[in-house]
């Protein structure tokens, strides 16, 4: 097999690189023996630039070599790939087809088989809401039947002990409706205990509440009662009697200003008084 595939000649590159890497070495030496000051900066930096224009041309031909070498491998890559590879791998991806179309057809035999013992293992057990997908059991071609099986068993087992715990409970009814939703016994037991608690205090709460109000009403009503007494009392209360008093007479000479007697003319007329 290793035969078929062989080298004809190699690419010939003339191997003078130690020869040059040896003139090299001889520049960068000079270069690096040079003392930078004010007067030989330019000197350093003319030997630096001589030094990067001979790399790029060095690359440029090295960019050139591989292009020569590469070009004979691409077009045999390119062939080995039309003759060789693509036919393995479309062989490879037409079994692969075929070996999973048999495998995913072994695993929904085996499937069907489980979903059917754990059908009539749960109605035997009195258990309506259960589905296949929550017990989560992994069917693989290396798991037997009877492993599988035992898994849908003990899921079943587990939620009949559920259920029996859940029978000795005081609001088993509500307690499972949340069981069928969770499948966690304690946590519906919880939920539902917890419900019951707030509510017990809100209707605590909603009597306080209640009783306060008709305290309240009857508190406003007694009040109402003791005002209508008092105004009833206020209305009966007998009238005081008039003392009517004796008219008398009163003479005098009154002497004054022209101003004080008219101020005081005044006075006995808004006073009522009967004078001459």
């Amino acid at each position: 097999m290793k035969d078929l595939i062989e080298i004809k000649q190699l690419p010939i590159i003339e191997e003078q690189l130690k020869k040059v890497s040896n003139e090299i070495d001889g520049k960068i030496e000079n270069a690096n023996s040079l003392l930078c000051t004010e007067e030989t900066v330019k000197t350093v930096k003319d030997m630096r630039a001589t030094l990067n224009k001979e790399f790029k041309e060095f690359e440029i031909k090295r960019k050139e070599v591989k292009e020569k070498i590469l070009a004979p491998y691409e077009q045999f890559e390119k062939i080995y790939k039309e003759c060789i590879s693509d036919k393995y791998k479309k062989a490879d991806s037409d079994l692969k087809n075929k070996v999973d179309s048999i495998e995913n057809e072994l695993k929904r035999k085996k499937e069907q088989e489980i979903r059917e013992y754990f059908e009539e293992y749960k109605i035997a057990n009195n258990i309506d809401f259960l589905i296949f997908e929550q017990a989560k059991i992994n069917i693989t071609l290396s798991a037997s039947l009877k492993s599988l099986k035992e898994q849908a068993k003990d899921f079943i087992d587990k939620r009949i002990k559920d259920l029996q715990l859940i029978d000795t409970q005081e609001y088993k009814e509500e307690i499972i409706v949340e069981y069928k939703q969770t499948l966690d016994v304690s946590k519906s037991i919880t939920t539902v205990l917890n419900r019951k608690e707030l509510t017990k205090r809100e209707l605590e709460i909603k009597e306080r509440q209640e009783q306060e109000r008709k305290q309240i009403e009857e508190n406003l009503e007694k009040f109402e009662e003791s005002k209508k007494t008092e105004q009833n009392e206020v209305l009966e209360a007998p009238k005081a009697e008039q003392i009517e008093e004796d008219i008398l007479t009163l003479k005098f000479t009154v002497r004054g200003t022209r101003t004080k007697l008219k101020l005081l003319k005044e006075f006995l007329e808004n006073g009522g008084y009967d004078y001459e």
